[in-house]
């Protein structure tokens, strides 16, 4: 098995990881002497932060794919995380005839797939996609993970994924490196969510798929169609408050799955095992028949459900406000919204995952996640003030079975801009008998 010396690594300011008997190098500072260790590495993480240290690793990376060729996993993203910006690359510096190792798992994160950065050919340039594509044998890869592709990526591969068994669409990274949802909705928007959609269902039959971003649900009749009898994970998730602010529409709510589709999920998808879908509560009601339709699935084992935190027709003034105190600048700059009811909290939690359990045949659900709000989100780099900023706070409660008992627990995202929490109970866990 292969070790690296630890004088080297620190040296290169660079991890070590074994996991199952694989190498994976986490890379944060380039030097030329790291090529001679990538040689034997399964699997490397390089994450690239113009404007700080861990600047410009998209060339070095090149080199060292042309001289890695055992390399199985690539996790690369690449962000302006500085405030001194230049004219830096985002995608590769291609060499007609170069060719990268067979990857089987790759992972891609603000990649520009349309730059045309490169030299050697003797007619025309080629997009980042033509030349990738021709780089490296794709019929290999198993698992594919990407932050919104745009639409030459889905022309140049659709049919050509032969090997791949998971699917991971994420919000577009924007140039500091923060998730940006697809909320246009013209008719050029519309046509590029049915490309996604043809995009997907051309693929061979899936296990994992996981679904975010498009602003939109996606039409999952077709896509069902392929991959249901397969698919045993799939998340289908939107972040609560980007197309509100892009539209300016105060009340706009995200897209949600009804009783029926879930349902439909059901009948076409047998074996599903893990399933992640946003939730909507009204009329200060637990939607109790949209959780008998997630009961009815008869393998689930984990279930993630995303609540609204914000009543997006209710709204209040902040408790704190660092402005100056004008009803002008308060109005537009101190007002937020209500919270959703009801409250989720731990007793709310544990009630919502012993009823799941109950109605569900076998019982086989052993964890469930909610949360309110973009608990965690990514938020990227930069001197910057997002529009999603949340004054009420994000949680999270996790349950699970434990020696025959259900348990729960909270987890809130703290911050002095938070004015309100949901849970008012104690941070502790709480337990009952299954």
């Amino acid at each position: 098995m292969w070790q690296a010396d630890s004088h080297v690594l620190n040296a290169l300011n660079k991890e070590q990881h074994n996991y199952n008997g694989s190498w994976t190098l986490k890379v944060t500072h380039y030097d030329e002497g790291i090529l001679q260790y990538m040689e034997c590495l399964d699997s490397v993480r390089i994450d690239s932060a113009y404007g700080t240290q861990y600047g410009n690793l998209i060339d070095p990376l090149y080199k060292s794919l042309l001289a890695c060729p055992n390399m199985r996993s690539l996790s690369f993203s690449v962000s302006q995380g500085g405030c001194s910006i230049s004219d830096d690359p985002w995608s590769f510096n291609w060499k007609q005839g170069d060719r990268f190792p067979d990857l089987e798992d790759l992972t891609l994160s603000g990649y520009d797939w349309e730059s045309k950065r490169g030299s050697g050919w003797s007619t025309h340039r080629p997009s980042s996609v033509d030349a990738w594509k021709a780089a490296m044998n794709w019929t290999l890869l198993r698992r594919l993970d990407l932050d919104r592709p745009p639409n030459s990526f889905l022309e140049a591969f659709q049919g050509e994924l032969h090997g791949l068994e998971s699917l991971v669409l994420r919000p577009r990274w924007g140039f500091w490196g923060d998730e940006d949802t697809f909320c246009a909705s013209d008719e050029a928007a519309e046509q590029l969510r049915e490309n996604y959609t043809t995009f997907i269902r051309a693929l061979p039959p899936l296990r994992e798929l996981s679904i975010s971003g498009m602003g939109e649900l996606l039409n999952m009749t077709p896509i069902l169609e392929t991959h249901g009898p397969s698919l045993q994970k799939l998340r289908i998730h939107e972040f609560e408050r980007d197309c509100r602010y892009a539209t300016g529409n105060a009340t706009l709510i995200r897209p949600f799955l009804s009783v029926v589709q879930i349902e439909e999920i059901n009948i076409a998808a047998p074996k599903l095992e893990s399933l992640s879908l946003d939730v909507y509560r009204s009329a200060n009601r637990w939607p109790s028949p949209l959780f008998k339709a997630l009961s009815a699935f008869p393998n689930l084992s984990n279930l993630t459900i995303y609540f609204d935190l914000d009543d997006a027709w209710r709204t209040r003034r902040t408790k704190k406000c660092y402005l100056r105190d004008e009803e002008s600048i308060w109005n537009k700059y101190c007002t937020v919204h209500e919270l959703m009811q009801p409250f989720l909290n731990q007793t709310a939690a544990q009630k919502i995952f012993h009823d799941l359990r109950m109605d569900q045949p076998g019982m086989r659900l052993q964890n469930l996640t909610m949360y309110t709000g973009d608990f965690e989100r990514r938020e990227g780099g930069g001197l910057r003030s997002p529009a999603h900023d949340e004054h009420n706070s994000p949680m999270r409660c996790e349950c699970w079975v434990e020696d025959d008992l259900e348990k729960c627990k909270v987890d809130r995202e703290w911050s002095f801009l938070y004015d309100e929490f949901e849970d008012e109970d104690k941070d502790e866990t709480l337990s009952s008998d299954g």
